[in-house]
């Protein structure tokens, strides 16, 4: 089995080795590599479609009717922190672990002091930086189409909004990727169905682990939405305040990434495997 050099200097630091004790150089390393493997022609066209998507989605819709701010922010918040961040984060996170069995270079990643979470934190960073890009390019496009009242507050709001779709997102789609790493987009599919789209939306104590429950209250709230939804609406979202659902979000990013660390730590792949 041959390694690529290019693919095993990325998970080396300066000097050779990393720091007693202190992996972020690494993580630094493998994030800025990620990147670069984003920043090619065909993801690069790939990020431009999907930032324009939801734009051409305002544009045809706005010409059809006029519509108020409230069904505007309903519909940036549907096509962006839902569709398009979650859209992005499955093509750049899944391919974790997949991307170095095929390269032939996951002996790199083990034989590396803390190497397998290196990568890890690296690709959850990438994906992040990434996808919150397209995010926000698509933000600006759409809004500006929009023309709504106030945009400021809105540029604000979903960027906050968005930097919790994205970091959510990405370390639950960690999970399955170091699972199954060969299947992970098909997972991290299903995951992001029965987790997000159908555990969410229950009225039930499983949604409170949902990222799509925070995003929901956050935006009610900070819309003040929330003494005109209907009773059965209010079953969706949660009344606690923001600084207590942003504390929730980061909670279950930690238990996620842990989860996912603890995992790869201990998966080993046969040679037919990482061939």
């Amino acid at each position: 089995m041959k390694d690529s050099p290019q693919t095993a200097d990325a998970y080396d630091l300066p000097h050779g080795r990393p720091p007693e004790g202190n992996n972020f150089a690494a993580i630094r390393a493998v994030t800025g590599f990620q990147l670069n493997r984003l920043m090619t022609k065909p993801r690069i066209a790939m990020g431009l479609v999907g930032a324009l998507f939801p734009a051409a989605v305002m544009f045809a819709v706005i010409r059809t009717a006029p519509i108020n701010r409230d069904m505007t922010v309903a519909m940036i918040y549907a096509l962006i922190p839902e569709a398009l961040c979650v859209l992005g984060l499955l093509v750049t996170m899944c391919p974790v672990v997949a991307d170095e069995l095929e390269r032939g270079t996951w002996i790199h990643v083990t034989v590396r002091p803390g190497g397998r979470q290196s990568l890890l934190l690296g690709t959850f960073a990438a994906a992040v930086i990434w996808t919150g890009g397209v995010s926000l390019v698509s933000l600006i496009l759409t809004l500006l189409i929009a023309q709504p009242t106030q945009p400021i507050g809105l540029v604000v709001m979903f960027t906050v909004l968005i930097g919790i779709s994205c970091i959510g997102r990405a370390a639950l789609f960690a999970v399955p990727a170091v699972i199954l790493p060969k299947r992970a987009l098909i997972a991290s599919v299903g995951v992001a169905l029965v987790v997000e789209y159908f555990a969410g939306l229950l009225p039930a104590v499983v949604n409170q682990v949902t990222v799509s429950l925070r995003l929901r209250s956050l935006l009610v709230e900070w819309m003040a939405w929330r003494k005109d939804l209907p009773i059965e609406m209010t079953l969706f979202v949660d009344d606690y305040s923001a600084p207590v659902q942003i504390a929730a979000v980061c909670i279950l990013v930690c238990i996620l990434l842990t989860t996912a660390g603890f995992i790869l730590n201990r998966r080993q792949f046969p040679p037919s495997v990482e061939n």
